[in-house]
């Protein structure tokens, strides 16, 4: 008998004992056994990616492998797997020891992976080699916060001193991150390219040693340097309100903290303005078209609060909540009540034929027998639809709302009618992600009761509905005044846009 097949039958005979199927944290525990070093859970996904092993199936989401087959594995293959890990690891720094090493933020070492400028590979590590050049050849290039650049590159107060760089025009973010704070909210932070701090702190002509040190309250020397700027913000404000003017409408300006630019949209009056109408008076204005390139129109966020300000229209939508016996669950209340005023249509418990789970309990604090006399699902229904008919029903989450009150209906046996098509439906939570600009959704933020929640949305639609930044409406003309019309010289063709003034 060859050594190979000896082994192989001492494989099977061992793997005779043990359950025919393993997860990899056991696989590398007995493939660690039996030779001796240290077999990570990484290293059998090498073995998996390398098709030596192959996933049988899964087990509450974690992949199981067939046990004899990975006592059978070769043992030098094992061991080359193995060593080409401990090789690399010893080459590498995860992300956080990377940052660590060169004194650069995590995103900094992120964004420079991304970019293929350092070597990222195998777990997440990046090759130390790269990390040192990086170091040398990129200083500068990373990105640190408002309160860093101020405090640690410049040396003045922040926000004191700061507030007077910026609306000088000197700097601009290079780029900005969602940072959580509590359960509910998040705030855009603004991060600057070191190298461009750097050279405002080298600018000719800035007496910064007259601005160091300055105790708090008193007035910024930089103030003066402000003051003498260009206000871009001024310029686009008078645009706003001129747009605002010429076309009887409402119109929305918003510094936007991600671009540093100017975002701008407006209320439609029958079909108008176009969005290449308000480009032409755009270009046709002296003042604004230096700005031009920083000026977005109709943006993500305004096409959401027209959306909002026709679902407060009288009769146009109904606002609903339902609170469930698990997730997804049975209705075990559901409440509606009228978008446009607040007014309550509905609100009521439901008898659900399966009990309330724990976790559902704690959330909403329905027990089992508040709903014990309640009336079921099936005699809550007609006045469900009745509430809801030619309405576009608007829940923060329409997704699990509109599965829940569809499930109830398929149980009793009942028809959807209107409560099916999607196009009866809008998403509140979705559409406040739009609007935030945000990369996750947020929590409503409500008491968990169907009530309370449906209210807490409608300030939700209307918060969207008022626009972002300043809101500029149509000046009265006084008597025997005209109402102006487009700037003078407005341009009829335009052949060449700027690329950020035509972003949707």
């Amino acid at each position: 008998m060859t050594e190979t097949t000896t082994k192989t039958a001492e494989a099977a005979a061992e793997a005779s004992a043990l359950p025919e199927e393993l997860g990899a944290w056991r696989i590398a525990g007995l493939l660690s056994q039996r030779l001796g070093i240290e077999v990570t859970m990484a290293d059998i996904g090498e073995l998996v990616d390398q098709e030596h092993l192959v996933v049988q199936r899964h087990f509450k989401g974690r992949p199981m492998y067939a046990t004899a087959a990975a006592l059978a594995l070769d043992e030098d293959l094992v061991r080359d797997v193995v060593d080409e890990r401990l090789a690399w690891e010893a080459a590498s720094l995860t992300r956080d020891a990377a940052a660590d090493r060169i004194g650069w933020h995590w995103r900094d070492i992120e964004r420079m992976g991304a970019e293929g400028r350092i070597t990222q590979g195998k777990g997440g590590r990046y090759l130390i080699t790269d990390l040192e050049t990086l170091a040398t050849e990129a200083d500068g290039e990373q990105y640190i916060t408002a309160q860093a650049a101020a405090e640690d590159v410049l040396e003045i107060r922040h926000p004191a001193d700061w507030k007077y760089v910026e609306a000088t025009g000197w700097i601009t973010p290079a780029a900005t991150y969602e940072r959580e704070v509590g359960r509910h909210r998040t705030v855009t932070v603004a991060l600057y390219r070191l190298a461009d701090v750097r050279a405002v702190r080298d600018m000719p002509g800035v007496d910064w040693e007259a601005v160091r040190g300055l105790p708090k309250g008193t007035v910024s020397p930089l103030r003066e340097y402000a003051a003498l700027a260009p206000t871009r913000a001024a310029v686009v404000k008078a645009f706003a309100q001129g747009l605002a003017d010429r076309h009887g409408t409402t119109v929305w300006a918003w510094n936007s903290p991600y671009s540093g630019g100017w975002e701008l949209d407006w209320e439609r009056v029958d079909g108008g303005p176009t969005k290449q109408e308000v480009l032409r008076e755009l270009l046709a204005d002296a003042a604004t078209v230096p700005y031009a390139g920083e000026i977005a129109l109709c943006p993500a966020w305004g096409k959401v609060t027209r959306r909002a300000r026709e679902l407060l229209a009288p009769d146009a939508a109904v606002i609903l909540d339902t609170e469930t016996t698990d997730l997804p669950g049975q209705t075990v209340e559901v409440a509606v009540i009228d978008a446009a005023t607040g007014k309550k249509l509905m609100d009521t418990l439901v008898k659900p034929t399966e009990p309330i789970s724990d976790g559902a309990r704690w959330v909403h604090g329905i027990t089992d027998e508040m709903v014990a006399s309640a009336r079921p699902f099936e005699r809550i229904l007609p006045r469900l639809r009745q509430v809801t008919k030619g309405k576009v029903i608007c829940a923060y989450n329409a997704d699990f709302d509109r599965g829940v009150v569809l499930g109830d209906v398929r149980r009793v046996g009942k028809k959807p009618m209107h409560l099916e098509p999607w196009d009866s439906w809008y998403c509140l939570m979705e559409a406040y992600k739009d609007w935030l600009g945000a990369s996750r959704w947020l929590r409503l933020g409500g008491r968990h009761r169907a009530l309370g929640d449906c209210k807490s949305a409608r300030k939700v639609l209307t918060r969207m509905s008022k626009g972002r930044g300043s809101t500029f409406t149509p000046t009265p003309p006084a008597a025997g005044t005209p109402v102006s019309g487009p700037p003078s010289g407005s341009v009829l063709a335009v052949t060449a846009l700027p690329a950020q003034a035509v972003t949707q």
